[in-house]
């Protein structure tokens, strides 16, 4: 009897306690909740929004962090990084899935505290495919099953949903107890033998995709909004075990029941809070658009043909710096999302400038210009490497090699023919009809055979004395010193070749 008193006093006063702490948390300053839109395709240049927002948060001393999600997905390392992010933070999570959380998507949502759903919601659909929509190999996806599997572990979630949805091969399934497991397809059929019964949620072959009901209905998501104000009037803060969680009324009532009601303390409720939309800046949304990986090739491309133009005209004009300036976007979008670009704009101007060494100075096509050559794709790669997921980066950088590569061809034919270039290009012809020959007419086969002496370092063309005469020449074999003897061994036309001989 006495145990029966002493339990119904205990309840009297946890429940005057609430009503205090009711009271008191209402009486309370507005909660401040920071609102970070997820509405753009996963990337490197969202992953940096992301991020930043949460400092800001954090500077602010936010109480609560909703991820507003109305996402297809994206670059998976992007999400892994936007998770981590995440998980560091001190601040309490909600993802708010406002109609899609697909992909990469899903997994962010995942991540966070709570979620919460609109009707007509969706995620899921999370396993890693190629930007062409194809299947990717079963390193990718394991990788990508543990990620999901460990994220959804840490914030008590079934981990064997978050695989279903990346692992095509397993068959979900709810048991008569309503627990809701993951099964290998011999696993699956030796039960279903057995005569277990077994509801099939997801069948082998297929991607987990749930709705918002599913979602609730498997203790999966854990509320319905349709608006941030609806969400923000089911939610408090609440210390649980000393860790800050954003938790409904359902939820409170379970942790009091798991851990007693004295691990559970309410501090502060959200109805009513003062929210922070942190929007995207104009630079935010510039980096979006410059690492969309179809700006960035576009941009690669007709920054190589504009250099490529200049080299073919003499002056440095208009194509010149627009092909600097379609480079300098593409890195510089790059080095705004913190993944080492500068270094490997570095590479490109050194790449450039070996290859500029060898057309302007250095006659013919040697180490310089293959280095260059290798320096200049080498960066671009690294950017694409980092920025994108490898088969992306491969099959975009390929893109760009073709399409510059197409562009340059009709450059060449075309670009003469164009008012333009006839501008910047002199168009006379001085041929012998209207009174122009060469500068020297003599015969310059009467040098065949004679010696003479090289004036300048032939590398390979120069100049030699050779019967009293200052002659342009070239050797027809390795650099020549300046002062060396030389020997006529070949003339064509104009052109009159020399090798080295020994000292007379």
């Amino acid at each position: 009897m006495r145990r029966r008193t002493d339990f119904l006093i205990y309840v009297l006063l946890s429940l005057i306690g609430c009503l205090f702490m009711n009271g008191d948390l209402s009486a309370q300053d507005p909660a401040l909740v920071y609102v970070i839109d997820i509405r753009n395709e996963i990337g490197s240049g969202l992953s940096t929004y992301i991020s930043d927002s949460i400092q800001m948060a954090e500077e602010a001393r936010a109480d609560v962090i909703v991820f507003d999600v109305d996402t297809p997905g994206g670059r998976v390392d992007s999400a892994v990084n936007i998770i981590r992010a995440i998980q560091d933070t001190q601040i309490p999570t909600i993802a708010f899935v406002n109609r899609q959380a697909i992909s990469a998507g899903a997994m962010i949502s995942i991540a966070c505290n709570q979620i919460v759903m609109t009707s007509g919601g969706t995620i899921g659909d999370s396993a890693p495919v190629t930007i062409q929509g194809d299947e990717v190999g079963e390193k990718a996806v394991s990788y990508i099953q543990g990620t999901i599997r460990a994220t959804a572990e840490r914030e008590n979630r079934n981990p064997d949903i978050a695989e279903a949805m990346v692992d095509k091969e397993l068959v979900l399934v709810k048991l008569t107890d309503g627990q809701i497991i993951k099964l290998l397809p011999e696993e699956y059929a030796a039960r279903e033998e057995e005569g277990e019964e077994m509801e099939i949620l997801c069948a082998q072959g297929k991607l987990l995709t749930l709705s918002t009901q599913q979602a609730l209905d498997y203790r999966f998501a854990d509320a319905q909004a349709e608006t941030l104000t609806e969400l923000l009037t089911q939610y408090e803060i609440v210390e649980v075990a000393g860790t800050k969680l954003p938790l409904t009324e359902d939820g409170i009532a379970r942790w009091q029941r798991e851990l007693g009601i004295s691990e559970v303390n309410r501090l502060k409720i959200l109805d009513g809070a003062q929210t922070v939309e942190v929007e995207a800046t104009l630079a935010d949304k510039i980096v979006f658009f410059l690492t969309n990986p179809l700006i960035s090739t576009l941009l690669l491309s007709l920054g190589t043909l504009g250099i490529f133009i200049e080299i073919r005209t003499p002056g440095f004009g208009v194509p010149g710096f627009l092909g600097l300036i379609c480079i300098g976007l593409f890195f510089g979008g790059h080095m705004l999302t913190r993944i080492g670009a500068e270094w490997a704009f570095l590479l490109f101007i050194l790449g450039l400038g070996l290859i500029a060494l060898e057309v302007f100075v250095i006659p013919g096509f040697g180490v310089a210009g293959v280095l260059g050559i290798t320096l200049m794709l080498g960066s671009v790669f690294f950017v694409f490497d980092k920025a994108y997921e490898f088969h992306t980066a491969v099959m975009w950088l390929s893109v760009s090699v073709i399409l510059t590569a197409g562009l340059a061809i009709l450059a060449a034919f075309f670009l003469p023919e164009t008012q333009i270039f006839q501008r910047l290009a002199l168009s006379t012809v001085m041929d012998t009809e209207m009174g122009y020959h060469s500068s020297s007419p003599e015969d310059f086969q009467g040098y065949l055979g004679k010696s003479g002496v090289a004036l300048t370092p032939l590398r390979p063309s120069g100049t030699a004395r050779i019967a009293d005469k200052r002659v342009d020449v070239v050797t027809v074999g390795d650099f020549i010193p300046k002062d060396s003897n030389v020997k006529v061994v070949e003339v064509e036309g104009s052109k009159v070749f020399v090798e080295a001989v020994e000292d007379a």
